[in-house]
């Protein structure tokens, strides 16, 4: 006879293709069969037809095939808490994670699918002299346990990925498509991405994104002027650009911010505010496009003597008024007269009025307010000493696209190759600026530094120490200031192997088969400590890193009360019915219970079941019991 006993939960995260083919399910049914997806009649569903063919449009390249095979597999790592690395780890809503990033992507995906409102990130651009992600990174979490030294096997090498390589490209390109896709899912409906690149891989980045988010999707192409002065002049022209490009989730829902006073010099010399209304000044004769002799006429000054346009060579007039001389006389009141502080020349100058909504952000960013390199290299100096990090990108330059891309007082922003946190630390002065609470979530692979001793070990740690210098810098300055305290700790994680052992396939033995079985109820690691048992329990279970969480007794059991009592987790090996009737009282969506501690009794385990099922019919909840 089949004993009906609880269901068990899944520690591994689920494959996006399962998520994207219910979806398909919903709006397609009639292209589903009994072996799988009929892709001519999802064609014809679409309105689409075209004959088959070797030859169609589409970025490709070496590897494509497995960058979009390693997409589907699952991670069974976890995320270790890390509290005495952290800042405020009781109150923070900030997230720093050590760990390689696509594994971290697809542990982030239940938990946070859907969530985040806005990602940006720097990734290697790719220039022959920096280091790509290890090649074997495609063993998924092993290859970076032995990169980051948690096993006891010879490290990864990185190495720099040479213009002579064969596959210089596509290396790259298999590199980044899986996490591009990965965090596609994590945006929200309204949700942005903002991607800095320059030259090297501009043109396959476009393309790749193209792919994955759709070309209907792309917002802009941003060019950011990174140095002040010339650039770099060792090939036949000197760069002074990088690029930030912006997709949305979905363009129909997602509205770019209007920028108040985006750049000063664009706009204007000269602002000014009356009657509660801003305004700027702009030249009367500034944006004359063709000369027109009936716009070139005399206006009377305040002191009586008259001003005409002024012409760099008199003798051909090329400048012209804006207004006609009706205007001129019927709107007299906009007008503004100044004196030129050089030539004592008169200037003139109309109100120009400003919505307090600010103006479309502009693509070109190349004006001091955006910042430069220097910039951020100098505020990163000031934090943490010189030469920690090179070109980290200016906090004015992240300020500047989070203003554009925010919308909600508690957004979720998200890098994932956070690099030093310069959009950590921009996004805490954003929050004190706005008086908001938005949170970020950083991820950082632990590649080691150089000559920066046991301070700042690895680039992961100099995350950590940068935010934990912006969190002091503010706790100086607040208290004096008077103004409402920002949340700029955070809660610190790394990526590790699960907490439990997991079911390793087909035994091939009757040794190995035992093991399996063993496995099944006490598959518990030694070593696992409460804290990270729980971190691994409700990331998968799909309650964010910084879920509230409570100590509560169940009828004399310690457990855990989850997000105001949603989930409810017991980690005790001693599970009694009385505990089990104590969780079910509180009526949560979800019960998360040790397997073993039902210490081998399927009776205590039917018990459970039937005792959960009895209140879901008494008193039509849904709790669901899941046995781990």
């Amino acid at each position: 006879m089949t004993i009906d006993l609880p269901e068990r939960f899944s520690l591994a995260t689920e494959p996006p293709a399962d998520t994207r083919q219910s979806a398909l399910r919903e709006v397609f049914p009639e292209v589903f069969r009994e072996d799988g997806i009929d892709f001519d009649a999802l064609r014809r569903s679409l309105g689409d037809w075209a004959e088959p063919g070797p030859e169609r449009f589409g970025l490709t390249w070496p590897g494509k095939a497995e960058a979009m095979r390693v997409i589907q597999e699952p991670s069974i790592g976890t995320l270790v808490p890390m509290p005495k690395d952290s800042v405020d780890w009781d109150t923070t809503q900030n997230v720093i994670i050590e760990g390689e990033n696509l594994e971290v992507l697809k542990l982030l995906q239940k938990a946070y699918y859907g969530k985040v409102k806005l990602i940006y990130i720097d990734p290697p651009y790719n220039t022959g002299k920096e280091f790509i992600y290890p090649d074997n990174f495609r063993e998924g979490l092993a290859g970076y346990l032995r990169y980051s030294g948690q096993v006891n096997e010879e490290g990864v090498k990185l190495s720099a990925n040479a213009e002579t390589d064969g596959r210089y490209h596509s290396k790259w390109l298999s590199m980044m498509y899986p996490r591009l896709f990965l965090a596609r899912n994590l945006l929200r409906d309204d949700g942005v991405i903002f991607v800095s690149i320059d030259d090297h891989e501009y043109h396959n980045l476009r393309a790749l994104m193209n792919e994955i988010f759709g070309e209907e999707n792309a917002i802009a192409t941003f060019v950011w002027k990174r140095k002040a002065g010339g650039g770099d002049d060792s090939g036949h022209v000197a760069a002074e650009h990088e690029y930030v490009l912006c997709f949305a989730r979905d363009e129909s829902k997602s509205q770019l911010n209007s920028i108040l006073h985006e750049s000063p010099s664009m706009t204007a010399k000269y602002n000014r505010e009356e009657n509660g209304r801003r305004y700027y000044l702009e030249r009367l004769d500034k944006t004359a496009l063709t000369y027109s002799a009936t716009m070139d006429f005399p206006i009377r000054c305040p002191d009586g003597t008259f001003v005409s346009p002024p012409q760099p060579d008199p003798s051909r007039p090329s400048t012209a008024w804006r207004w006609s001389p009706a205007t001129v006389e019927a709107r007299r009141d906009e007008l503004i007269f100044q004196r030129d502080p050089k030539t004592e020349d008169w200037r003139v100058y109309t109100k120009t009025w400003m919505s307090l909504d600010g103006v479309t952000p502009r693509s070109l960013l190349v004006e001091k307010e955006h910042g430069r390199n220097r910039d951020g290299t100098q505020e990163l100096a000031e934090l943490l000493g010189p030469k920690v990090f090179t070109n980290p990108k200016p906090t004015r330059l992240l300020r500047h696209l989070l203003n554009i891309g925010l919308s909600d007082r508690e957004d979720i922003v998200l890098d994932f190759f956070a690099g030093s946190g310069s959009i950590g630390h921009a996004l805490v002065d954003y929050n004190y600026d706005k008086g908001s609470s938005c949170r970020y979530v950083l991820v950082q692979l632990p590649e080691p530094t150089d000559g920066l001793g046991d301070k700042y070990p690895t680039l992961a740690a100099v995350t950590r120490k940068r935010m934990a210098a912006v969190k002091h810098a503010y706790d100086e300055r607040q208290p004096a200031l008077g103004a409402p305290r920002v949340d700029a700790g955070f809660r610190a994680f790394r990526l590790a192997p699960s907490n439990f052992a997991v079911w390793p396939g087909a035994a091939s033995s009757a040794e190995a088969l035992a093991q399996q079985l063993a496995l099944a109820v006490d598959h518990l690691a030694a070593e696992a400590a409460e804290l990270s048992i729980l971190a691994e329990m409700l990331l998968k279970a799909g309650y964010p890193l910084t879920s509230a969480v409570e100590e509560v007794d169940f009828a004399g059991v310690p457990g855990f009360s989850v997000a105001a009592g949603a989930l409810l987790v017991c980690l005790s090996r001693e599970l009694t019915i009385a505990a089990l009737e104590s969780l079910v009282a509180l009526e949560p969506k979800m019960i998360l219970v040790l397997d073993a501690g039902f210490g081998g009794s399927d009776e205590l385990k039917v018990n459970a079941l039937q005792t959960v099922r009895a209140r879901n019919q008494q008193a039509g909840t849904d709790i669901a019991l899941r046995v781990v």
